[in-house]
């Protein structure tokens, strides 16, 4: 039993999350062949494939039809679920080496900091509001 509802509960995620839904979708495009079939009893499969999902405009007058059709349209759905491995494990017991300052951050003797750096980061001050008569 779990491993039959896993596998539905797979199937459904994978359809409703993915590009693959549009599979469902191909009876559509089936019948939709089968109306243009009716109107041009010459039209084949491959033209109909053509005509509507060339570049070029199709003009049969029946565009939300035609939008029903199998990647007709391109939807993003992306679900992120992030999942680990039940023998992923972080061991933070391992020994950690400190870096040392001077290799970073290399002493600069010579650099001699302008005084105009300090006043970035001064607060706001406030400004008088003195009225103007």
């Amino acid at each position: 039993m779990k491993r039959s509802a896993t596998i539905i509960l797979l199937v459904i995620s994978i359809i409703s999350g993915t590009e693959l839904r549009e599979i469902l979708k191909f009876p559509v495009l089936l019948q939709h062949f089968q109306e243009h079939k009716q109107l041009d009893d010459k039209i084949t499969f491959v033209r109909f494939l053509i005509d509507h999902y060339n570049d070029v405009p199709h003009t049969d007058n029946d565009e939300e039809r035609d939008n029903q059709l199998p990647f007709k349209k391109i939807d993003f759905n992306i679900q992120a679920s992030p999942v680990l491995p039940d023998n992923f494990y972080v061991d933070l017991r391992k020994p950690v080496q400190p870096a040392s300052p001077n290799v970073f951050f290399p002493k600069n003797d010579t650099l001699i900091p302008s005084a105009n750096v300090n006043n970035i980061w001064q607060p706001p001050k406030a400004g008088n509001f003195s009225t103007v008569a």
